[in-house]
C-alpha cells in the first residue's frame, strides 16, 4: 500500500493505492491522525485501491467520526465496483458520500 497526501486549506486529498488491511491499516492510520487536527473535509481517491478489510475500514471509519465532531466531511472518490459493495453491505454509504 502505497499513501499520498495532499492539504489544501481545510481540505485533506488521499490518495490510496494498493490493499488496506491488517498489515497496512496502521500505517495509514499514521499517516492520516496527525494531519486531522485543522481539516474538515477528507477525499480518498480509491481507483487503486483493490482491498480494503475490517482494519481499513475502521480507519476511514476514525477519520469520519473525527470530522464529524467538527461537521466535517469524508468523501470516497473513485471507488471501484468490488470495493463499493463493501461500502454498501457494511453501510459506510450510508453515512458517507461516495462519488464514481
Amino acid at each position: 500500500m502505497t499513501v499520498e497526501k495532499e492539504k489544501n486549506g481545510d481540505c485533506l486529498i488521499v490518495k490510496i493505492n494498493g490493499s488496506v488491511d491488517a498489515n497496512t491499516a496502521g500505517e495509514l492510520r499514521s499517516e492520516l491522525i496527525d494531519e486531522l487536527d485543522d481539516v474538515r473535509l477528507v477525499h480518498f481517491h480509491m481507483k487503486e485501491m483493490d482491498y480494503i478489510s475490517s482494519a481499513g475500514l475502521r480507519v476511514i471509519l476514525e477519520v469520519y467520526q473525527t470530522l464529524e465532531e467538527r461537521d466535517g466531511t469524508v468523501i470516497l472518490e473513485s471507488v471501484r465496483e468490488e470495493l463499493k459493495d463493501i461500502f454498501e453491505l457494511t453501510g459506510f454509504a450510508d453515512f458517507m458520500e461516495i462519488r464514481d
